[in-house]
């Protein structure tokens, strides 16, 4: 299902194609009317109590994991507000011409959505001190041309650039480089202008899957992306470093002053480095496969923990050795680990899910082990009367422990939409759960909750299964 959709994208791609050859002309950049600018400064946002942020849903900026709000951009700019002492209200845009337009008329105060500082850029707003520089790079599907199953690249740098159709979006700072790269080399590039419904994230999926040659992207986002697709290369860069900033109206210059102040601050300094560490350094990713790696167990016991996981699963219904499976994936059976996101414990909750299920922050293994129980007792009811089949709603309920339920409503909702069944997971919801990554489904009227890091829970009921059934191997019940 998943592979005949894009090929329904690469018709649409080919379509525009063939728009693009019989005009035998190239796009050039049209004046943009953002409208009149209205004076609305910091003082007046005091006075109102809240900060309006414009963004897009995105793995960089804002999404919902674990039912709690994250993103790089969303978590500075929230970090300003608390610093402020004002309220922060989000809008989510896919669309950055529209930021700009309710930026300038006075329907949000900051865009924070990974924007690259340029000329044509600054005609119209007012960018704050860079919180972060990156670099754009190609983003080409490696080339196998013998047996010998040694990759290899068409692009080798950046003079090279004319040997592949690229794909960006018309009014990107990637679209703008590539002009500039046709007047720096005397070449003339094959630019192809994507369609707004498919976004950067999704051309680099079509460029792994074959669908396109090739795309652009920032450095820091393709980091992101490393480890999750196999068949693509991102090691050509096609620009220097470039400078990202939050956009401001052009005449709120006191906020600007306060905005530059505030990440002047030491101590904003080290939020900075430490989030976009947790943001864009390379993962360790590992998708679920035949050679997935099992534990090696001690003979008749699998853990420290074994007690505790005969008296909580009991308590759902479940094999205790599948509760172990849960913990040894979430943590590794460390009850001192503690993720990026903040998840902790033994069985690695958010500090908010730990709370309400009773569980403080202290790393202690009864704690974190009971209130993951209750979670997923919660679970359980929740997926009850959406899924009849019992062995089929665990998968529901491990997918949802893993990433939050809205997310696996979400994928079950845009199953049924798509013709899949609904109440299976394994081929039918969970490829849909995949579809959550590309911005055509994840904007759908039925899909509420928005972008989803996909591949982890996707391939995460697979191994805490594969993991049970190697404990089961192993012990006795």
């Amino acid at each position: 299902m998943v592979r005949f959709l894009n090929i329904r994208w690469l018709v649409l791609l080919m379509m525009v194609v063939a728009s693009i050859s019989c005009s035998e002309t190239k796009i050039e950049s049209q004046e943009i009317n953002y409208g009149d600018v209205v004076q609305f400064d910091l003082d007046s946002i005091q006075k109102r109590g809240k900060i309006i942020l414009l963004t897009e849903n995105s793995a960089s900026t804002y999404y919902l994991y674990r039912n709690q709000v994250r993103g790089f951009d969303f978590e500075m700019v929230r970090a300003y507000a608390k610093h402020l002492g004002v309220r922060l209200e989000v809008i989510i845009l896919d669309d950055v011409d529209k930021m700009f337009e309710m930026l300038n008329t006075g329907q949000g105060d900051i865009i924070a959505s990974s924007l690259t500082v340029t000329p044509e850029r600054t005609r119209h707003v007012a960018f704050s001190t860079p919180v972060y520089q990156t670099r754009q790079v190609l983003v080409q599907r490696k080339i196998y041309r013998d047996s010998s199953n040694i990759p290899e690249i068409l692009v080798h740098d950046s003079t090279e650039i004319n040997l592949l159709p690229i794909w960006v979006h018309r009014y990107s700072s990637f679209y703008q480089r590539l002009a500039e790269m046709e007047n720096q080399f005397g070449v003339d590039i094959n630019i192809q202008d994507a369609p707004g419904e498919i976004s950067t994230d999704d051309l680099i999926r079509l460029v792994d899957d074959g669908s396109i040659p090739a795309t652009v992207t920032d450095e820091n986002l393709a980091m992101m992306e490393r480890t999750s697709y196999s068949e693509i290369d991102f090691s050509v860069p096609v620009t220097s470093l470039q400078n990202i900033a939050w956009a401001l109206r052009p005449n709120a210059k006191s906020l600007l002053g306060s905005i530059n102040d505030w990440l002047a601050l030491k101590k904003t300094k080290s939020k900075l480095e430490s989030t976009y560490k947790n943001y864009f350094s390379s993962d360790d990713f590992e998708p679920y496969n035949k050679n997935y790696a099992m534990p090696p167990i001690t003979p008749g016991a699998i853990s420290p923990f074994d007690s505790l996981f005969k008296v909580y699963a009991p308590q759902i219904g479940w094999d205790w050795r599948l509760l172990s499976a849960l913990a040894y994936q979430e943590s590794r059976f460390n009850p001192n680990a503690v993720s990026r996101s903040g998840a902790f414990g033994l069985m690695q909750l958010m500090p908010e899910t730990a709370i309400r299920f009773g569980c403080d922050s202290a790393p202690d293994p009864t704690c974190s082990v009971a209130a993951g129980a209750k979670y997923l007792k919660y679970l359980q009811g929740l997926w009850k009367k959406r899924v009849p089949n019992p062995t089929e709603r665990d998968k529901f309920v491990l997918a949802s422990y893993n990433i939050g339920q809205g997310h696996i409503i979400d994928a079950q909702n845009l199953a049924k939409e798509l013709g899949m069944a609904d109440t299976i997971w394994d081929g039918h919801v969970a490829e849909a759960l995949l579809l959550k990554q590309q911005e055509k489904y994840y904007s759908m009227p039925c899909v509420k909750h928005g972008f989803c890091h996909a591949k982890e829970p996707y391939h995460f009921v697979g191994k805490i299964l594969a993991l049970y059934e190697h404990f089961k191997s192993e012990t006795k019940p």
